[in-house]
């Protein structure tokens, strides 16, 4: 066979195989969305693999930590691997929120559903300082000082009765 036949039946069978393998890419994942994905983790890691989102059914505990409920959601983590916060649903507590932690690991802010119960907590130094929340068809501002004692309460109730008290020393 002739150097010039011999090249056209290479390229006369890759134009082939190259076809080949196009229509056999058709309608595979790499185009078709996959309809349903059942796991009960998933990572989404950075460049250099550390797991920085989570979704998990149930989450697993914190680095170091020990959860004391089952939660299932997101975790947020830092570069370390550390949670940083998450989105999370309790079911025993019948309990969902969103909640950043601050690098000392405490619950810097957490906007969460409790029993119905919506409530706002923001904390610093560990303690308590502002907390917003409806409970019982009564809505508060209470304003706290360094130590997490109270200071200022405002509420006012499904009636639209309004109260101020100054708990402070």
């Amino acid at each position: 066979m002739s150097n010039s036949l011999r090249r056209l039946v290479l390229m006369v069978v890759g134009s082939c195989a190259v076809s080949a393998l196009g229509a056999c890419t058709r309608g595979t994942a790499a185009t078709q969305p996959t309809e349903s994905l059942s796991v009960r983790e998933l990572n989404i890691v950075d460049e250099h693999g550390q797991a920085r989102l989570r979704i998990g059914a149930p989450l697993p505990d914190p680095k170091g930590l020990k959860r004391a409920v089952t939660a299932v959601g997101i975790q947020f983590m830092d570069p370390s691997g550390q949670e940083i916060g998450g989105l999370a649903m309790i079911d025993s507590l019948d309990f969902r929120g969103l909640c950043f932690d601050s690098k000392e690991g405490y619950e810097a802010i957490c906007m969460s559903l409790m029993k119905e119960q919506p409530n706002i907590t923001l904390r610093h130094d560990w303690k308590e300082r502002i907390i917003i929340g409806v409970e019982n068809g009564v809505a508060s501002v209470v304003l706290n000082d360094a130590q997490g004692n109270p200071h200022l309460r405002l509420e006012v109730d499904k009636d639209g009765k309004t109260r101020v008290e100054g708990v402070g020393k």
